[in-house]
């Protein structure tokens, strides 16, 4: 089962084109992703990391799409 995502999470996946490739993730992925987002203590840094983990993504999504 796929974890909820919390609005600004994803938003900024469909924002980075990055939805899909989110969703055809893992669980235990997603959950890791959400983890270290979700501990973040103050908003600016919430938002430092949901950045982050696009730039992440997109990079992997990119990792993949050069081995197909």
């Amino acid at each position: 089962m796929n974890p909820v995502l919390p609005e600004d999470i994803r938003s900024a996946l469909r924002e980075a084109g990055l939805a899909d490739f989110f969703s055809g993730c893992t669980a235990a992925h997603q959950k890791e992703y959400l983890k270290w987002i979700d501990e973040a203590k103050r908003p600016e840094t919430r938002r430092r990391r949901i950045a982050q983990a696009m730039q992440m993504l997109a990079a992997k999504k990119a990792e993949e799409n050069g081995r197909a």
